[in-house]
């Protein structure tokens, strides 16, 4: 026999779904502008570029270039609630950072707009700055020298690991973007409780860019290029050709690193 439900069970049932469509419909919400946020951030880091060099006595120069399209930077600073007319990049708070450091120097740095940063940096010895606790923890960058061995000559090996565990201190070492906009954005990389990489592609497919959107986005990429003092004998993480190491990393990799980013290379010592 079907039971036949009581007017005021019906009631109840129909507030209950009212109410979790409202609660739904508000979570559906803070998505959106969370994860608009972090597409217009990593959409407009397509340009980011890293290059460092390497030199016989293991100082290292690096060269920082970011670009923010115009379009992008105005979303980003809508939703980040920030000025129309703020610098995205805080030029200021950079020196103000590099000043207190004594294994890694600031040497120039400039915004050429309010959406792009340029800088260089120094660093007088590189085994020095990575062992740097201050700056660096445990395991992230690493200088290394491996004994020669039968007929390999004695190396150096620098390495570099990127996790959720040093995602804070691997973002800290180049400060200066609005803090505003990283917390409106709150990268699951830098989350206590991050959502998964797949739960983040799902809401870029659904909410935020589209399917069709999905190959551009994953085009996105940040690149590292190191100049080795001498020939590259060896390398993990991308490509080596002379003393030039090359590795480009997604920026959905970067945003979530759900999976460790590794890199390193080698040469004679």
């Amino acid at each position: 026999m079907i039971g036949i439900p009581r007017n005021e069970d019906t009631g109840i049932e129909t507030r209950r779904a009212a109410g979790r469509a409202i609660v739904a419909r508000a979570f559906r919400g803070a998505l959106a502008a969370a994860f608009c946020a972090l597409g217009a951030l990593a959409l407009s880091a397509c340009s980011g570029r890293l290059e460092t060099t390497i030199r016989n006595d293991l100082s290292a120069r690096m060269a920082l270039r970011l670009d923010v399209p115009e379009l992008l930077g105005a979303r980003v600073r809508q939703i980040g609630g920030i000025s129309s007319k703020a610098a995205l990049f805080d030029v200021a708070r950079l020196k103000e950072e590099f000043a207190n450091r004594s294994s890694i120097f600031l040497v120039d740095v400039s915004a050429p707009s309010a959406d792009s940063l340029t800088s260089v940096i120094w660093v007088p010895d590189v085994e020095a700055f990575a062992g740097d606790r201050s700056l660096i923890p445990e395991g992230m960058v690493s200088m290394k020298k491996i004994p020669a061995s039968g007929a390999l000559p004695a190396q150096r090996e620098l390495s570099v690991s990127l996790t959720r565990a040093n995602a804070a201190s691997a973002f800290a070492l180049f400060p200066g973007i609005d803090g505003k906009l990283i917390d409106s954005l709150s990268p699951p990389a830098l989350e206590k409780d991050p959502v998964t990489a797949a739960e983040y592609r799902m809401n870029l497919e659904t909410v935020i860019i589209g399917k069709k959107s999905m190959p551009a986005f994953d085009a996105c990429a940040l690149e590292f290029n190191v100049t080795a003092p001498r020939t590259i004998l060896g390398s993990a993480g991308g490509t080596a050709q002379g003393q030039v190491f090359k590795a480009k990393i997604p920026l959905f990799d970067l945003l979530t690193l759900e999976k460790p980013i590794r890199f390193s290379l080698r040469w004679a010592d």
